[in-house]
């Protein structure tokens, strides 16, 4: 069922007008080169419990798919090629802290698969995933079950050939013999940014966007066993067809709290969302002047007290920002500039925190990182970014198609 469960009701305000300068000055940041091939595009990142990372992103050319290491004896980074021809990708690590990589083939003329890699120890195993969808494009997230098997989410952006089955999310599960294939929101224009995660349990979470003008709005899913419970934790539109969602990611707390960061584009801002006590609780992280490049992601990840650690990239300013919750104050810090900060990725390991990146004007990929022990900005305190719960609504029912595929 479609649960309209909050509609946020906020004193929007211009935030650029009501930041105010944090005096102190955070731990410097280290940024590193980890490609100079080309711009390295929607990297994602994961830190193992050896303290070493991992990054996959795709370079330019042949769209070429790559992976970095980072060994944190050697403090040195390694980059070896996965595949060709790819796009959005997503990388996990197994109980094995072995990387598994979900992807989408670049757009050609007779369509576009869905990928899948995982390294067995000793080399990359890769194989297009058996679906009828005809072209497969934007994000795809990828989360692994208690018994590493993977799950992966995909924006369909046309079904199956002689059929009007299109821009749609599913979720496509490896079961130990085949892979099983669901809706998870057929509702035209859901999906194009989806996040996913599996709690301790192997419970599965997935926020997502829809971004069709009429029924434009972030979203989340969860797998019960059985089906996909869908909710609706922002819609806050405009009559121009603006919506909230864009350049969605997610996070779990250690307790397995989703913690969601997202667009909006209809008031230009970051905002936030976490699950309190059975409702969805928003909040104003940052206002932008300019939106970055439409296929661009933020990032989001939480410490072990369930303060949350954004990465986003503006788009006017060419700034990567991070912004992390102090109590009822937003921080934010400039990590780099120059135009570097698209399509970013945030993770925390050992009292250090990473983001990843790919830098525009010297065609890059980079690693930022720096230790947290200092919780203070050198930028500016989102102090006024905040918001107030919303009420829920009687529940909506919506219609899952369930399919099943070998």
């Amino acid at each position: 069922m479609l649960v309209k469960d909050v509609k946020t009701i906020t004193n929007y305000v211009l935030l650029c007008c009501s930041l105010l300068f944090a005096s102190a000055r955070a731990t410097e940041w280290t940024i590193e080169t980890v490609d100079s091939t080309e711009t390295g595009l929607y990297s994602s990142l994961r830190i193992d419990k050896d303290g070493n990372a991992h990054v996959t992103y795709v370079v330019g050319g042949q769209n070429e798919l790559r992976y970095a290491f980072w060994d944190h004896l050697q403090k040195k980074w390694f980059t070896m090629p996965v595949d060709i021809n790819a796009s959005f990708c997503s990388l996990t690590l197994d109980s094995k802290q072995r990387p598994h990589i979900s992807y989408a083939e670049a757009g050609t003329a007779s369509g576009s698969r869905l990928r899948y890699a995982r390294w067995d120890g000793s080399k990359w195993s890769k194989e297009a995933i058996p679906l009828d969808s005809d072209i497969i494009g934007f994000y795809t997230s990828i989360a692994l079950d208690t018994a590493d098997r993977p799950n992966i989410s995909f924006y369909e952006y046309r079904g199956r050939k002689g059929t009007d089955l299109h821009i749609r999310l599913r979720v496509v599960s490896w079961t130990g013999q085949y892979w099983e294939v669901r809706t998870v929101d057929g509702s035209e224009g859901s999906g194009k940014y989806n996040s996913m995660a599996a709690d301790a349990a192997g419970q599965l979470r997935l926020a997502y966007a829809n971004v069709h003008a009429l029924t434009p709005g972030a979203r989340m899913a969860t797998w019960n066993g059985k089906e996909w419970r869908l909710e609706i934790v922002d819609d806050r539109t405009s009559s121009n067809g603006d919506t909230v969602g864009v350049s969605m990611a997610m996070a779990l707390d250690k307790g397995g709290a989703p913690h969601l960061c997202y667009r909006d584009t209809n008031a230009m801002l970051m905002k936030y969302a976490m699950l309190s006590n059975g409702r969805w609780v928003t909040e104003m992280v940052d206002s932008l002047v300019t939106a970055p490049p439409f296929t661009d992601r933020n990032s989001i990840t939480v410490d072990d007290a369930g303060r949350p650690y954004i990465s986003y990239y503006d788009g006017r300013s060419g700034e990567l920002r991070l912004a992390h919750k102090e109590g009822v104050r937003w921080l934010i810090e400039v990590v780099d500039s120059g135009f570097a900060g698209l399509t970013s990725s945030i993770q925390l390991g050992r009292g250090v925190i990473w983001v990843s990146y790919g830098d525009e004007t010297n065609h890059l990929l980079k690693v930022a990182r720096r230790t947290i022990e200092t919780p203070v900005s050198n930028g500016r305190d989102g102090n006024s970014a905040t918001s107030t719960p919303a009420q829920a609504t009687e529940p909506k029912q919506l219609g899952l198609q369930h399919e099943k595929q070998h």
